[in-house]
Protein backbone atom coordinates (compact mmCIF):
# COMPACT_ATOMS: atom_id res chain seq x y z
CA UNK A 1 0.00 0.00 0.00
CA UNK A 2 1.31 3.45 -0.89
CA UNK A 3 0.16 6.20 1.41
CA UNK A 4 -0.35 9.71 0.17
CA UNK A 5 -0.93 12.70 2.43
CA UNK A 6 -2.38 16.13 1.82
CA UNK A 7 -2.12 18.94 4.34
CA UNK A 8 -3.12 22.53 5.02
CA UNK A 9 -1.51 24.78 7.57
CA UNK A 10 -4.10 25.85 10.12
CA UNK A 11 -7.03 24.28 8.25
CA UNK A 12 -8.45 20.80 8.04
CA UNK A 13 -8.42 19.20 4.62
CA UNK A 14 -9.15 15.64 3.55
CA UNK A 15 -6.17 13.35 3.35
CA UNK A 16 -5.42 11.65 0.07
CA UNK A 17 -4.97 7.91 0.20
CA UNK A 18 -4.07 5.73 -2.77
CA UNK A 19 -4.21 1.98 -2.67
CA UNK A 20 -2.08 0.10 -5.10
CA UNK A 21 -3.32 -3.42 -5.53
CA UNK A 22 -3.15 -6.02 -8.19
CA UNK A 23 -5.39 -8.33 -10.16
CA UNK A 24 -4.25 -11.93 -10.54
CA UNK A 25 -3.45 -12.98 -14.06
CA UNK A 26 -2.52 -16.41 -15.36
CA UNK A 27 0.50 -15.26 -17.33
CA UNK A 28 2.46 -12.28 -16.02
CA UNK A 29 3.70 -9.94 -18.77
CA UNK A 30 7.29 -10.07 -19.97
CA UNK A 31 9.35 -7.74 -17.82
CA UNK A 32 12.83 -6.23 -17.87
CA UNK A 33 13.79 -7.71 -14.52
CA UNK A 34 17.53 -7.15 -14.74
CA UNK A 35 18.54 -3.64 -13.64
CA UNK A 36 19.43 -1.34 -16.51
CA UNK A 37 21.85 1.53 -16.09
CA UNK A 38 20.23 4.91 -16.70
CA UNK A 39 22.49 7.66 -15.31
CA UNK A 40 20.02 10.38 -16.27
CA UNK A 41 19.74 13.68 -14.45
CA UNK A 42 16.10 14.50 -13.72
CA UNK A 43 14.88 17.96 -14.58
CA UNK A 44 13.87 20.33 -11.80
CA UNK A 45 10.12 20.72 -11.32
CA UNK A 46 8.10 23.87 -10.80
CA UNK A 47 6.97 23.82 -7.17
CA UNK A 48 5.30 27.23 -7.16
CA UNK A 49 1.93 25.58 -6.45
CA UNK A 50 3.26 24.00 -3.24
CA UNK A 51 4.07 25.20 0.26
CA UNK A 52 7.61 23.96 0.85
CA UNK A 53 9.38 23.56 4.20
CA UNK A 54 12.00 26.24 4.83
CA UNK A 55 14.65 23.53 5.10
CA UNK A 56 14.36 22.75 1.37
CA UNK A 57 13.37 26.17 0.02
CA UNK A 58 16.76 26.87 -1.65
CA UNK A 59 17.02 23.38 -3.19
CA UNK A 60 15.93 22.12 -6.60
CA UNK A 61 13.19 19.50 -6.50
CA UNK A 62 12.79 16.59 -8.90
CA UNK A 63 9.89 14.17 -9.29
CA UNK A 64 10.96 10.53 -9.80
CA UNK A 65 7.37 9.36 -10.51
CA UNK A 66 7.20 7.12 -7.45
CA UNK A 67 4.00 5.70 -5.97
CA UNK A 68 5.32 3.34 -3.28
CA UNK A 69 6.95 4.34 0.00
CA UNK A 70 10.55 5.51 -0.36
CA UNK A 71 13.54 3.81 1.26
CA UNK A 72 17.13 5.02 1.30
CA UNK A 73 20.62 4.19 2.50
CA UNK A 74 23.26 6.88 2.35
CA UNK A 75 22.60 9.24 -0.53
CA UNK A 76 20.59 6.85 -2.73
CA UNK A 77 16.78 6.53 -2.67
CA UNK A 78 14.69 3.58 -3.92
CA UNK A 79 11.02 3.25 -4.80
CA UNK A 80 8.71 2.34 -7.69
CA UNK A 81 5.91 3.65 -9.84
CA UNK A 82 2.82 1.46 -10.09
CA UNK A 83 1.18 0.78 -13.45
CA UNK A 84 -1.57 -1.54 -14.64
CA UNK A 85 0.83 -4.29 -15.69
CA UNK A 86 4.08 -3.75 -13.76
CA UNK A 87 6.10 -1.96 -11.11
CA UNK A 88 8.96 0.22 -12.32
CA UNK A 89 11.63 0.37 -9.64
CA UNK A 90 14.31 3.03 -9.81
CA UNK A 91 17.11 4.45 -7.70
CA UNK A 92 17.83 8.17 -7.61
CA UNK A 93 20.78 9.80 -5.86
CA UNK A 94 20.76 13.03 -3.88
CA UNK A 95 21.84 14.96 -6.98
CA UNK A 96 18.58 13.96 -8.67
CA UNK A 97 20.16 11.46 -11.06
CA UNK A 98 18.36 8.20 -11.86
CA UNK A 99 20.98 5.45 -11.49
CA UNK A 100 19.19 2.26 -12.59
CA UNK A 101 15.75 0.78 -13.20
CA UNK A 102 14.17 -2.69 -12.97
CA UNK A 103 10.66 -4.04 -13.49
CA UNK A 104 8.61 -6.40 -11.35
CA UNK A 105 5.04 -7.83 -11.39
CA UNK A 106 2.44 -5.49 -9.91
CA UNK A 107 2.00 -7.55 -6.74
CA UNK A 108 5.71 -7.57 -5.83
CA UNK A 109 5.51 -4.37 -3.80
CA UNK A 110 7.73 -5.74 -1.02
CA UNK A 111 11.26 -4.28 -1.15
CA UNK A 112 13.89 -3.09 1.29
CA UNK A 113 17.37 -1.67 1.61
CA UNK A 114 20.10 -3.23 3.69
CA UNK A 115 23.90 -3.47 3.82
CA UNK A 116 26.36 -6.34 3.70
CA UNK A 117 29.23 -6.86 6.13
CA UNK A 118 31.48 -4.55 4.08
CA UNK A 119 28.92 -1.76 4.30
CA UNK A 120 27.79 -1.98 0.67
CA UNK A 121 24.21 -0.65 0.38
CA UNK A 122 21.86 -3.20 -1.17
CA UNK A 123 18.38 -3.12 -2.67
CA UNK A 124 16.36 -6.29 -2.06
CA UNK A 125 13.52 -6.83 -4.53
CA UNK A 126 10.97 -9.64 -4.66
CA UNK A 127 9.72 -11.45 -7.76
CA UNK A 128 7.49 -14.26 -8.99
CA UNK A 129 7.72 -15.70 -12.49
CA UNK A 130 4.37 -17.49 -12.27
CA UNK A 131 2.13 -15.30 -10.12
CA UNK A 132 1.62 -11.57 -10.66
CA UNK A 133 0.21 -11.22 -7.15
CA UNK A 134 3.62 -12.31 -5.81
CA UNK A 135 2.01 -14.70 -3.32
CA UNK A 136 3.41 -17.97 -4.68
CA UNK A 137 6.82 -19.09 -5.91
CA UNK A 138 8.30 -15.90 -4.50
CA UNK A 139 12.01 -15.16 -4.81
CA UNK A 140 14.26 -12.38 -3.53
CA UNK A 141 17.37 -10.88 -5.11
CA UNK A 142 19.83 -8.25 -3.92
CA UNK A 143 21.44 -5.55 -6.05
CA UNK A 144 24.08 -2.94 -5.34
CA UNK A 145 21.98 0.11 -4.49
CA UNK A 146 24.21 2.45 -6.49
CA UNK A 147 25.15 0.36 -9.54
CA UNK A 148 22.36 -2.22 -9.86
CA UNK A 149 24.90 -5.05 -9.97
CA UNK A 150 23.33 -8.30 -8.75
CA UNK A 151 24.92 -9.51 -5.52
CA UNK A 152 22.85 -12.65 -4.88
CA UNK A 153 19.61 -14.39 -5.76
CA UNK A 154 17.12 -15.31 -6.79
CA UNK A 155 16.58 -17.01 -3.42
CA UNK A 156 13.34 -18.90 -2.85
CA UNK A 157 11.39 -17.56 0.13
CA UNK A 158 8.16 -18.84 1.75
CA UNK A 159 6.03 -15.86 0.73
CA UNK A 160 5.92 -12.07 0.30
CA UNK A 161 8.26 -9.68 2.09
CA UNK A 162 6.78 -8.77 5.46
CA UNK A 163 9.60 -6.67 6.90
CA UNK A 164 11.09 -5.00 8.61
CA UNK A 165 13.98 -5.63 6.23
CA UNK A 166 14.50 -8.87 4.34
CA UNK A 167 11.93 -10.92 6.27
CA UNK A 168 9.48 -13.17 4.42
CA UNK A 169 6.44 -15.14 5.57
CA UNK A 170 3.97 -17.59 4.14
CA UNK A 171 0.35 -16.44 3.93
CA UNK A 172 -0.58 -18.39 7.05
CA UNK A 173 2.58 -17.30 8.94
CA UNK A 174 3.55 -20.93 9.36
CA UNK A 175 7.07 -20.09 8.16
CA UNK A 176 9.01 -16.86 8.57
CA UNK A 177 12.63 -16.39 7.49
CA UNK A 178 15.19 -13.62 7.29
CA UNK A 179 17.93 -13.55 4.65
CA UNK A 180 21.58 -12.80 5.32
CA UNK A 181 22.62 -9.67 3.38
CA UNK A 182 26.04 -11.12 2.51
CA UNK A 183 24.81 -14.30 0.85
CA UNK A 184 21.03 -14.31 0.52
CA UNK A 185 20.93 -17.52 2.53
CA UNK A 186 18.32 -18.06 5.23
CA UNK A 187 19.68 -16.76 8.52
CA UNK A 188 20.13 -19.32 11.28
CA UNK A 189 18.38 -18.87 14.59
CA UNK A 190 20.19 -17.98 17.80
CA UNK A 191 18.33 -20.77 19.59
CA UNK A 192 15.92 -23.57 18.82
CA UNK A 193 12.35 -22.39 18.93
CA UNK A 194 13.31 -18.78 18.20
CA UNK A 195 11.05 -16.63 16.02
CA UNK A 196 12.35 -14.07 13.53
CA UNK A 197 11.18 -10.50 14.15
CA UNK A 198 13.15 -8.41 11.67
CA UNK A 199 16.30 -7.69 9.68
CA UNK A 200 17.92 -4.32 10.32
CA UNK A 201 20.67 -3.66 7.80
CA UNK A 202 22.42 -6.92 8.53
CA UNK A 203 21.28 -7.38 12.12
CA UNK A 204 18.83 -10.27 12.49
CA UNK A 205 16.46 -9.94 15.45
CA UNK A 206 14.74 -12.98 16.93
CA UNK A 207 12.97 -13.93 20.11
CA UNK A 208 12.49 -17.17 22.04
CA UNK A 209 10.52 -17.71 25.22
CA UNK A 210 13.20 -16.05 27.36
CA UNK A 211 15.41 -13.75 25.31
CA UNK A 212 15.47 -11.12 22.59
CA UNK A 213 18.60 -11.70 20.51
CA UNK A 214 20.39 -9.74 17.77
CA UNK A 215 22.90 -11.52 15.53
CA UNK A 216 25.10 -10.48 12.61
CA UNK A 217 26.51 -13.16 10.34
CA UNK A 218 25.47 -15.77 12.88
CA UNK A 219 27.37 -14.11 15.74
CA UNK A 220 25.45 -12.78 18.74
CA UNK A 221 25.67 -8.98 19.05
CA UNK A 222 23.53 -8.59 22.16
CA UNK A 223 20.79 -10.23 24.18
CA UNK A 224 18.02 -8.79 26.35
CA UNK A 225 16.21 -11.06 28.84
CA UNK A 226 12.46 -10.61 28.43
CA UNK A 227 11.98 -10.75 32.18
CA UNK A 228 14.00 -7.53 32.58
CA UNK A 229 11.21 -5.59 30.87
CA UNK A 230 8.17 -7.75 31.53
CA UNK A 231 7.87 -8.61 27.82
CA UNK A 232 5.92 -11.64 26.61
CA UNK A 233 7.51 -13.52 23.72
CA UNK A 234 4.16 -14.34 22.12
CA UNK A 235 3.13 -10.68 22.07
CA UNK A 236 6.33 -9.25 20.60
CA UNK A 237 6.17 -8.20 16.94
CA UNK A 238 8.12 -5.63 14.95
CA UNK A 239 6.69 -2.47 13.44
CA UNK A 240 7.26 -2.85 9.67
CA UNK A 241 8.72 0.61 9.05
CA UNK A 242 12.46 0.93 9.65
CA UNK A 243 14.11 3.92 11.25
CA UNK A 244 17.86 4.17 10.80
CA UNK A 245 19.78 2.61 13.69
CA UNK A 246 16.66 1.78 15.67
CA UNK A 247 14.43 -1.21 16.37
CA UNK A 248 10.80 -0.54 17.26
CA UNK A 249 8.77 -3.41 18.66
CA UNK A 250 5.10 -3.76 19.47
CA UNK A 251 4.84 -5.40 22.89
CA UNK A 252 1.05 -5.26 22.82
CA UNK A 253 -1.74 -2.89 21.75
CA UNK A 254 0.33 -0.82 19.33
CA UNK A 255 3.22 0.32 21.50
CA UNK A 256 6.50 -1.11 22.69
CA UNK A 257 10.24 -0.60 23.18
CA UNK A 258 12.58 1.44 21.03
CA UNK A 259 15.98 -0.24 20.99
CA UNK A 260 19.38 0.90 19.73
CA UNK A 261 20.12 -1.64 16.99
CA UNK A 262 23.87 -1.60 17.63
CA UNK A 263 24.02 -1.78 21.43
CA UNK A 264 20.67 -3.28 22.44
CA UNK A 265 20.03 -0.40 24.84
CA UNK A 266 16.34 0.32 25.42
CA UNK A 267 15.74 4.00 24.65
CA UNK A 268 12.01 4.08 25.36
CA UNK A 269 9.95 1.40 27.09
CA UNK A 270 6.63 1.98 25.37
CA UNK A 271 6.51 4.12 22.23
CA UNK A 272 3.69 4.08 19.74
CA UNK A 273 5.52 6.17 17.12
CA UNK A 274 9.12 7.14 16.42
CA UNK A 275 11.00 9.45 14.07
CA UNK A 276 14.73 9.93 13.61
CA UNK A 277 16.38 13.20 12.62
CA UNK A 278 19.44 12.04 10.69
CA UNK A 279 20.80 15.59 10.54
CA UNK A 280 20.78 16.34 14.28
CA UNK A 281 21.16 12.68 15.34
CA UNK A 282 18.16 12.86 17.63
CA UNK A 283 15.30 10.40 18.01
CA UNK A 284 11.76 11.50 18.76
CA UNK A 285 9.37 9.05 20.42
CA UNK A 286 5.69 9.39 21.14
CA UNK A 287 4.41 7.48 24.16
CA UNK A 288 1.71 7.81 26.80
CA UNK A 289 3.51 10.81 28.31
CA UNK A 290 3.79 12.75 25.05
CA UNK A 291 6.88 13.51 22.97
CA UNK A 292 10.39 12.67 24.12
CA UNK A 293 13.60 13.70 22.34
CA UNK A 294 16.54 11.34 22.80
CA UNK A 295 20.07 12.39 21.83
CA UNK A 296 23.65 12.00 23.04
CA UNK A 297 22.87 14.10 26.11
CA UNK A 298 19.96 11.93 27.26
CA UNK A 299 16.18 12.22 27.15
CA UNK A 300 14.08 15.39 27.15
CA UNK A 301 10.33 15.16 27.56
CA UNK A 302 8.74 18.03 25.64
CA UNK A 303 5.82 20.12 26.95
CA UNK A 304 3.64 19.37 23.93
CA UNK A 305 -0.02 18.41 24.25
CA UNK A 306 -0.77 15.33 22.18
CA UNK A 307 -4.38 14.26 21.73
CA UNK A 308 -4.82 10.72 20.45
CA UNK A 309 -5.65 12.06 17.00
CA UNK A 310 -2.15 13.59 16.59
CA UNK A 311 0.32 11.63 14.46
CA UNK A 312 4.10 12.03 14.48
CA UNK A 313 4.99 12.63 10.82
CA UNK A 314 8.71 13.40 10.76
CA UNK A 315 11.72 14.92 12.50
CA UNK A 316 14.07 16.88 10.25
CA UNK A 317 16.58 19.66 10.87
CA UNK A 318 15.74 20.08 14.55
CA UNK A 319 12.02 20.37 13.87
CA UNK A 320 9.16 17.97 14.62
CA UNK A 321 6.21 17.70 12.24
CA UNK A 322 2.87 16.63 13.73
CA UNK A 323 -0.43 15.97 11.97
CA UNK A 324 -3.88 16.28 13.46
CA UNK A 325 -6.55 15.34 10.94
CA UNK A 326 -5.74 17.64 7.99
CA UNK A 327 -3.68 20.19 9.92
CA UNK A 328 0.11 20.24 10.20
CA UNK A 329 1.95 21.59 13.26
CA UNK A 330 5.69 22.19 13.48
CA UNK A 331 7.53 22.24 16.83
CA UNK A 332 11.05 23.03 17.94
CA UNK A 333 12.68 19.78 19.02
CA UNK A 334 14.72 21.46 21.76
CA UNK A 335 11.92 23.34 23.50
CA UNK A 336 8.67 21.89 22.19
CA UNK A 337 7.43 25.37 21.27
CA UNK A 338 5.62 26.06 17.99
CA UNK A 339 8.19 26.72 15.27
CA UNK A 340 8.13 28.35 11.88
CA UNK A 341 8.61 25.47 9.47
CA UNK A 342 7.13 27.13 6.37
CA UNK A 343 7.13 30.62 4.84
CA UNK A 344 4.75 32.99 6.60
CA UNK A 345 2.79 33.55 3.42
CA UNK A 346 1.96 30.89 0.91
CA UNK A 347 -0.74 28.85 -0.71
CA UNK A 348 -1.14 25.44 -2.27
CA UNK A 349 -0.65 21.89 -1.09
CA UNK A 350 1.73 21.57 1.86
CA UNK A 351 4.78 19.40 1.15
CA UNK A 352 5.66 17.32 4.22
CA UNK A 353 9.18 15.94 4.89
CA UNK A 354 9.38 12.17 4.60
CA UNK A 355 12.78 10.39 4.23
CA UNK A 356 15.87 12.58 4.74
CA UNK A 357 19.64 12.05 4.87
CA UNK A 358 22.11 13.47 7.36
CA UNK A 359 22.91 16.18 4.80
CA UNK A 360 19.34 17.53 4.89
CA UNK A 361 18.33 16.11 1.50
CA UNK A 362 15.35 13.84 0.95
CA UNK A 363 11.80 13.22 -0.10
CA UNK A 364 8.64 15.21 0.42
CA UNK A 365 5.00 14.19 0.06
CA UNK A 366 2.62 16.69 -1.43
CA UNK A 367 -0.83 15.28 -2.08
CA UNK A 368 -0.32 12.34 -4.43
CA UNK A 369 3.18 13.46 -5.45
CA UNK A 370 6.58 12.35 -4.16
CA UNK A 371 9.32 14.93 -4.66
CA UNK A 372 13.04 14.74 -3.94
CA UNK A 373 14.94 17.73 -2.59
CA UNK A 374 18.38 17.46 -4.20
CA UNK A 375 21.78 19.00 -3.50
CA UNK A 376 21.24 21.29 -6.49
CA UNK A 377 20.59 24.90 -5.45
CA UNK A 378 17.86 26.89 -7.17
CA UNK A 379 19.34 29.51 -9.47
CA UNK A 380 17.85 32.92 -8.77
CA UNK A 381 16.40 34.69 -11.79
CA UNK A 382 18.35 37.70 -13.07
CA UNK A 383 15.33 39.08 -14.90
CA UNK A 384 13.47 42.18 -13.78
Amino acid sequence: MARRRFFALGASLPLALALFGCTPVEEPPELDREPKQVDKKLEAVDASDLQLPLIVEPLELVEPDWDLDVKHLGDVFLSASSGDDRLDFSTVDSNGTTLWQAQRPTGCTGFSVTADSEGTPLAVLTDSSSDETCDTEVTASAYDLETGEQKWGPTEVPGPMQGPGAVFSSDDDSETVALEPDTGEVAGQASSGARVLGEYRGTILSVDEDTLTATTGGDVDWEVPLSDHDWNAENLTAFPDQVEGLIHLDAKDGSGPVIDAESGDVLDDSASEIAHDANSKMTVTRDSHGLTVIDVTGSNELPVSLPKSVILEAAVGGLIYLREDGTLRVHNAATGSIARGYPAKGSGIVAVPDVFTSKGLGTLRAGDRTLLATDRVVEESTEG
